[in-house]
């Protein structure tokens, strides 16, 4: 995927899919870290991998159809291309979260036609990146 189009790996986001505002700080650094218990201990034990990893995420309304397309790239790495202008953030990234939040009936067109009612779903999404 290129510029001008925002997307994550074969999912183009549309004009109507942009970030609601203030949802999207952009990316977060922040250090890559395991916490784990190991076996027969009765505390958790942090192992700070790396530094540099970062987080971003966002909150949209999604058709459902869009939701579980988005669903089924859960736990996959592609390339994430954002809506920055004059030059977007294209990178890498790991798709580690989508979770709805809420139904709600929006004004779209799903088809082209004039608009209309529609339900869609607000949904955060939600990428680690090692860029």
């Amino acid at each position: 995927m290129s510029y001008p189009f925002a997307g994550f790996g074969t999912v183009l986001f549309t004009r109507e899919e942009m970030p609601l505002l203030g949802t999207d700080v952009g990316w977060v650094r922040s250090p890559t870290y395991s916490r784990v218990r190991p076996l027969g201990s009765a505390r958790d034990s942090i192992l700070t991998l790396a530094i540099g990893s970062a987080e971003r995420s966002w909150e949209l309304y999604l058709a459902p159809a869009r939701l579980a397309a988005l669903e089924a790239l859960l736990n996959t790495t592609a390339t994430l291309v954002d809506w920055d202008r004059p030059v977007p953030d294209q990178r890498s990234a790991f798709l580690t979260g989508v979770e709805p939040q809420e139904f709600v009936a929006v004004a779209c067109r799903d088809d082209g036609s004039s608009p209309g009612t529609s339900r869609r779903i607000r949904t955060k999404l939600t990428w680690v990146s090692q860029a």
